[in-house]
Order: structure tokens, then sequence, then C-alpha cells
């Protein structure tokens, strides 16, 4: 089968999340093409399948018909051209599969005892999800194998930002989701690929497979933290994608954005919300900094601490601040709050005005009981004191606001 059939007749789409990181990568044009051009030497392939041969016992057809007969039927239900071949691997009591694609060889390791405890069908969802990660590779002239290779060789690198690591960690667990949902085209019951995921992450030789996604729905609704796991999506937000993904639900994409890039987090933030995050903080302090008086020396040194190029513009809108911290975690809504206090304080010259106006702000974007227990804790106020402060702080900010057009409500 040529390349182009496959690329022309592809089964899955990867998601949007790869497409992104695909385009963000092949922007960088010199970087993406040294990637693209560097191949797999022939002394690294024969290095690989020594290593392969010495660790495992390799699985022939005549002995394990039934795997490569699987293996012929998944090939065509994901329209690929793999040349199969599986792999035992030794003295491992470990639960796991893995494959290794060379060019259109696809080397399937397994792990402990898989063969005795999946049953045909089980043992068909795991092959399918291990040969879509073949198929990911090859799709779109093999655009996303690039792609991951270069993030995870980024992520790999200790000079590596965070964001890169996150965005590395991201491009995994979507991957992960890929393949389940390969392994769903193929065996066509989502019940069946669950199963072998809770067999394979807890040994038992029966499971039920609509309990433990009853069980899932109800960690769900208890818990609406994203997943911190570095490769593997946890079991459980798994078997809610692949019952997303029977049931055709609309809402999929927005489901599975949820589960795993979660709120916006200030300490786990990738290269895409690292940039959003740039935008909102500047966003957030042309609020703070909309009132003219507001606009001293010190205020304005402070602001290009935080953004040499920073410069006060008169456009403000701030829907998709309000609206991002609809979703987002207590450390992100701490730092936005530090951020206001650095601002009330930073000039001692306008006193108790810029207490009062970052107040108001704290107020429109619902950050006012936050806000106020961080200042309350820094500037060590009794419940009493602070009451006392803040009402002397809002009748200054009244007198100025009366002869001057300083509302930060104007453009609502």
């Amino acid at each position: 089968m040529s390349q182009d059939v496959i690329e022309s007749k592809a089964v899955l789409e990867p998601f949007p999340y790869h497409k992104k990181l695909r385009d963000h990568l092949k922007s960088r044009k010199k970087t993406w093409q040294w990637f693209k051009d560097e191949k797999v030497k022939t002394q690294q392939i024969e290095s690989f399948k020594k290593d392969l041969l010495k660790n495992t016992y390799r699985l022939d057809q005549d002995s394990h018909g039934k795997l490569y007969q699987m293996a012929q039927e998944i090939c065509k239900d994901l329209n690929i051209d793999a040349q199969v071949t599986f792999y035992q691997e030794n003295n491992s009591l470990q639960l796991n599969a893995s494959i290794s694609v060379i060019e259109t060889e696809a080397h399937i390791v397994l792990s402990g005892n898989i063969l005795q405890l999946l049953d045909d069908k089980q043992l068909k969802a795991l092959l399918a999800h291990e040969l879509s990660h073949y198929l990911f590779f090859k799709i779109e002239d093999g655009d996303y194998e690039v792609t991951q290779r270069i993030i995870l060789a980024l992520a790999n690198d200790s000079r590596s930002e965070d964001s890169i690591i996150e965005t590395a960690r991201i491009f995994q667990l979507y991957l992960e989701l890929f393949c389940d949902a390969g392994a769903f085209k193929s065996c066509r019951e989502h019940y069946t690929v669950i199963q072998m995921l809770i067999k394979l992450n807890t040994g038992l030789a029966e499971v039920n497979a609509q309990s433990y996604l009853d069980q899932a729905k109800e960690i769900i609704n208890q818990d609406d933290e994203a997943t911190n796991q570095q490769t593997h999506p946890e079991s459980y937000m798994r078997s809610i994608a692949l019952d997303l993904k029977a049931r055709n639900a609309q809402d999929y994409f927005e489901e599975l954005n949820r589960l795993i890039e979660g709120k916006w987090d200030i300490n786990s933030l990738d290269i895409f919300e690292q940039e959003k995050t740039r935008k909102l903080s500047r966003d957030f302090m042309q609020l703070i900094l909309r009132p003219q008086w507001m606009n001293s020396s010190a205020v304005l040194n402070l602001a290009q601490q935080f953004f040499p190029d920073f410069n006060k513009t008169e456009e403000l809108d701030t829907t998709e601040l309000k609206e991002r911290l609809k979703h987002t975690t207590p450390s992100t809504k701490s730092y936005l709050c530090y951020v206001l206090l650095d601002f009330a304080r930073v000039d001692s010259t306008l006193e108790k005005l810029p207490l009062a106006h970052t107040l108001e702000i704290a107020e429109l974007l619902n950050l006012v009981e936050d806000y106020e227990r961080v200042v309350r804790k820094e500037l060590k106020l009794t419940v009493r004191s602070f009451k006392d402060l803040k009402e002397e702080a809002m009748k200054d900010l009244s007198r100025v606001n009366e002869n001057q057009d300083n509302s930060i409500y104007d453009n609502e």
C-alpha cells in the first residue's frame, strides 16, 4: 500500500492540539527541515534490533498465528501498511505493550502475562492501540512523527523552559487518546477497550466496563482538575473519552480539552498558554493604568519591569480576561492578586488611591475575596482595620473620580 493511499484514506484525525503544535513547529522552517531530513542510520537500526532480540523472545507466525491474523485485520481497519513483528519481553512482570516503528516495520513488545490475561477482543484492542501509533506517524507525510521528535528533543534538553516540557506532556496525552480512538475504530466496541485498560492497570481477570465507566463519571463530577500524568492520562479519563467518542458527543473536543489541558494555571503553562498569559497580563496592566493619575513614574516603571516594551493604550477590552478567570486555578488568582498589590504599593505618594482602585478592579473581575485576603495577609491587617482602610481609600477615590473620566467600567 502506498503512502498516498494512507494519507487519502486516513481513518483518524489528529487532535486539534497536535495540529496546532505541528503548525507552530513547521513555521520554524530550519528546525523543521533539519528534523525531517534526519534519518535513522543503518547502524542505529541494527543496534536497536540486536538489543530487541537480546531482551525479548520473538513470537513467530507458526506458534502465534492468531496475533498476526489480528494484526492483518487491524492494518486493514486502520488502512496502514505495517509489517508487524511481535515479541515477549524477558523477565518482566509489568503489564505493558510498546511499539517501535522503523519505516514500514512495526515491532510490538508485550510485557507480563498479557496473552493470558486478555481475551481475543481485548487483545485486539491493545494491538490496535499500538498500531494507531504507527498510523499517527504516517499520516500527512509523517508530519506528526517529526512534530513528536522535535518536541520531545526540546523537552529532554535540560536548558528548556517548563512551558516546553508542559507542551510535550500534553502532546503525548492527546496521542494516547488518539490511539485509544484507533482501538475503538478497529474493535467497534468501546467497552472492550475500557476492559483492556482496566485489566492492564489492575491485573484482574474479570472486570466490568460499565461499572468502571460509572466510577469514572463519578470522579469527573467530584473533581474538575485536569490530569497531571506525564505520558498517559488516567484510565478513568481515557474511559470517559472513549464513551464520548462512542456516543459521537458534540462536545467531544471541548470535554477532552477540559480533562487534558484544564483550567488556566500559571504554574503549568504550555507554549500556547504562556503566550495567552502574556497577553492577558498586559491587558490586566492596561486596566490598572487606565486612570491618568495612576500613571506615575514609579507605576510605569513597575509595568516595564513586567514588559520592557510596555506602553499605555486607550484601547481596553476585559472580556477575554473575565472569561478566562471563570476557568482558573487558585494559583493563577493568587498571581493576579499579588500583581494588583504590587501596583497598589509601588508609589507611596499616591497614598490610598491605588489600593481603592485595585479593589475596584478585583470587584470587576470577581477576584475581590481573593484580593482582600492577600491584602490583609501582606499588610498584617485585622478584619476591622482592613474595613476602615478600605472605607477611607474608597472615599478618596470617589472624590478623585468625580472630576475625571477614569472609570474602569466604561467599556462594559
